[in-house]
């Protein structure tokens, strides 16, 4: 599950001591030390009770016109520009008493949806009660990917986010179920960010049945091939299929095989395709091409 980290009692920092601190010494979150520090610099800012409220305050004065701060989602505020490998931001939990939460849903917020992240991150509570989570784990090495699929969840679990809670959510790997807070409540969030996560999926999860319901996230390799294929057929297709039998990385040659898939729309040339683009062996891309052309 979800790894609870115990920091000492926090002397309170400003927003931009602790970013300096950060980007002193960055954010691994497979090695324990930096971890272990990030969890320090996070509980530090936490302690300090009144930095985010000055700070949204002065964004509405401003006209909510930090450039390059602002455009996440409305439940966020980034707090500092993005830094290579990571960047900081403060999360808003509507209670069942907001009307905010009433008129939008639960799913909006993803309350009640179990889901995985493809990207480690550091959590703890600010402000509120802190939402409750169900938690789940999963081992990634076993997943291909696919809607229905049916994994092995365990359940290992339930936390609140209390403030000064800190939480190490690691990357495919823990699962949660989150439900809204008693009252209105806010996390600031380290979240890890790297260039693999261009090619790992994020997925939500049918607790009742063990299978994933459903693929979160798009990969980028996914939306170019097939855009490629549609705007130049004759490149790209070349391109595609160099990528799709020879390229190093499983996940951008399954985009380049799905897209090479889709585009033929004549069951003969369709066949021709499935037994010629075929990947051997029983690693993760034969399994996921075995279940597509299932379908």
């Amino acid at each position: 599950m979800a790894q609870p980290i115990l920091t000492d009692p926090a002397e309170p920092c400003t927003l931009e001591e602790c970013l300096a601190a950060l980007d002193a010494s960055g954010f691994a979150p497979d090695d324990p030390l930096s971890v272990a520090g990030a969890a320090h610099w996070l509980a530090r800012l936490a302690a300090n009770r009144e930095f985010l409220g000055e700070l949204a305050l002065r964004d509405l004065k401003a006209g909510c016109a930090r450039t390059g701060w602002q455009g996440y989602s409305p439940q966020v505020m980034l707090l500092g520009r993005a830094r290579p490998g990571w960047f900081l931001r403060a999360n808003i939990w509507p209670s069942h008493e907001e009307a905010v939460l009433r008129d939008s849903g639960e799913a909006a917020f993803v309350y009640g949806l179990a889901h995985d992240h493809n990207f480690d991150f550091l959590t703890i509570g600010y402000h509120g009660p802190g939402y409750r989570s169900d938690h789940y784990a999963v081992d990634p090495d076993t997943i291909t990917g696919f809607v229905g699929e049916r994994v092995a969840l365990r359940r290992v679990g339930s936390s609140v986010l209390a403030p000064g809670q800190v939480m190490h959510y690691r990357a495919r790997r823990d699962i949660h179920c989150q439900h809204a807070p008693d009252s209105l409540s806010v996390s600031i969030n380290l979240m890890h960010s790297a260039p693999v996560q261009t090619w790992t999926d994020q997925f939500q999860y049918d607790l009742a049945t063990s299978t994933i319901s459903r693929v979160l996230t798009g990969c980028t390799g996914d939306t170019l091939a097939q855009l490629a294929l549609a705007l130049d057929p004759e490149n790209a297709r070349d391109m595609l299929e160099t990528i799709a039998t020879r390229h190093g990385v499983d996940r951008l040659r399954w985009s380049a095989i799905r897209a090479l898939l889709l585009a033929e729309t004549g069951p003969d040339a369709r066949e021709r395709q499935i037994a010629r683009l075929s990947p051997q062996g029983s690693g993760w891309l034969a399994q996921r091409y075995q279940a597509a052309i299932a379908d």
